[in-house]
């Protein structure tokens, strides 16, 4: 039996992952229906939750019209909660750990009770009395747990990080505690290989232990959320696929209570683009009309300017001459991949590629296609989609992070209106079943 995950494009634009090999389901082809024009305004504050179906048809109330209660754990900078809110989700609840993402959310949203601390700390119950949603049934239960412990760009140290690992299964209790309608959890594209644990390459037994198979931490996550009575299933997607300016790729996992199919939306951009979809955004189309204030920005060191003046727009290490390649990189000239982030330079014509959260490293530069800089927090915020008028607290190193940790809006959005489309087909939960 193989011992590795296989990833393999279903659909342009959309990997699904195969799991087969360990008794997982595959992601099913994402569907796409037609998107109800949403209700604004303040008559909306007298509708009912989207959970209470039979008392929207009753009174006549179409899909539009229902406003669907989100809930939101490891926050962040709210791209996800915003992208919710945008597709019609009321959000009364937000959590973060970092002081700085929960002043962003204060500043941003005031009247939305913000919890600071960790949120393995919370119980269920205690949310729901934060948020005054006692006895109410709760469509939508959000989060992005933690994911430099399975990051591509971090060390892959998956549940061995004791601080950060174990957080997506908090995202579980917290489901069975709050027993939401659905969720959405949000999370990098290194938990598809992640292990439940780690050791140095030298000492793994070539992946003969159970516990350390490449995806067995994914395996144990479905199972759980199984197990508390949710189907539930993946997919990795594309931001730049749902009119993100940027090649960001993540991982989206939804489970819904009443154990219906899992669907995910269908792309609305590609990269060729075509008569039914446009080409992806560009770098160019996102920072159009922006300001010129660059009082926000990191900076390049010297030795780092050196090179970054010799690279073309849209270039990176490899335009440099092969002499001045090895001095530039050192040893990680003769590492392995393509290393396509040292010394890169941005082109306008394209996606930005993913915006991480320290845009001026030499490996993952982020450098501003004619300027010797690497992009601002704004233009960062404008690549994932956020509105120029939504602050983001602390430092100039925090406020990078924020936004390099961040959902892209737009992505958020489109996931938020497919949930809300399927929430609306679905029973209305009973109170014994809440309970």
């Amino acid at each position: 039996m193989s011992e590795f995950v296989v990833v393999r494009h279903v659909a342009p634009a959309v990997s699904l992952i195969d799991l087969s090999v360990m008794g997982l389901s595959n992601s099913q082809a994402a569907t796409q229906k037609t998107h109800e024009e949403q209700v604004s305004g303040p008559e909306l504050d007298a509708l009912p939750s989207l959970a209470n179906l039979s008392r929207c048809r009753a009174e006549g109330y179409t899909a539009s019209m229902a406003k669907p209660i989100a809930i939101s754990v490891f926050s962040g900078a709210m791209g996800l909660d915003l992208g919710l809110e945008q597709a019609g989700f009321d959000l009364r609840f937000a959590a973060d750990n970092m002081p700085a993402a929960v002043q962003t959310i204060r500043e941003n949203r005031p009247y939305l009770p913000a919890f600071d601390g960790d949120v393995a700390q919370l119980t269920g119950k205690a949310i729901l009395e934060r948020a005054g949603l006692n006895g109410e049934q709760i469509d939508l239960l959000a989060g992005g747990p933690p994911c430099q412990s399975f990051s591509t760009a971090g060390k892959r140290r998956g549940l061995d990080d004791a601080e950060k690992g174990p957080l997506v299964f908090e995202f579980v209790r917290l489901v069975d505690e709050i027993k939401p309608t659905a969720f959405v959890m949000e999370n990098v594209k290194g938990l598809l290989s992640a292990s439940i644990k780690w050791r140095q390459l030298p000492y793994n037994n070539n992946g003969k232990v159970v516990d350390e198979l490449h995806g067995s931490l994914l395996r144990e996550l479905l199972r759980k959320f199984r197990d508390v009575g949710y189907s539930v299933d993946f997919c990795e997607v594309n931001a730049a696929d749902y009119g993100v300016p940027q090649t960001r790729q993540r991982v989206f996992l939804i489970g819904y209570r009443d154990q219906r199919p899992v669907t995910f939306p269908k792309p609305t951009h590609s990269s060729a683009g075509g008569i039914r979809v446009p080409k992806w955004n560009t770098l160019g189309t996102a920072l159009k009309g922006l300001s010129d204030d660059t009082s926000e920005c990191a900076i390049f060191s010297e030795r780092k300017l050196k090179y970054l003046r010799m690279i073309p727009e849209g270039g990176n290490w490899r335009d440099l001459p092969l002499e001045i390649q090895q001095e530039s990189m050192g040893r990680a000239f003769f590492a392995k991949g393509g290393r396509t982030g040292y010394w890169r330079r941005l082109s306008f014509s394209a996606p930005s590629p993913t915006i991480l959260t320290e845009p001026h490293n030499a490996s993952t530069s982020l450098c501003h296609p004619t300027e010797d800089r690497p992009l601002t927090v704004r233009e960062c915020a404008r690549v994932q989609t956020f509105p120029d008028e939504w602050n983001f607290a602390g430092k100039r190193a925090d406020q990078y992070r924020l936004v390099g940790n961040a959902v892209p809006v737009a992505l958020g959005k489109a996931m938020g209106e497919h949930i809300q489309e399927e929430l609306y087909m679905l029973p209305t939960p009973t109170t014994a079943e809440a309970s």
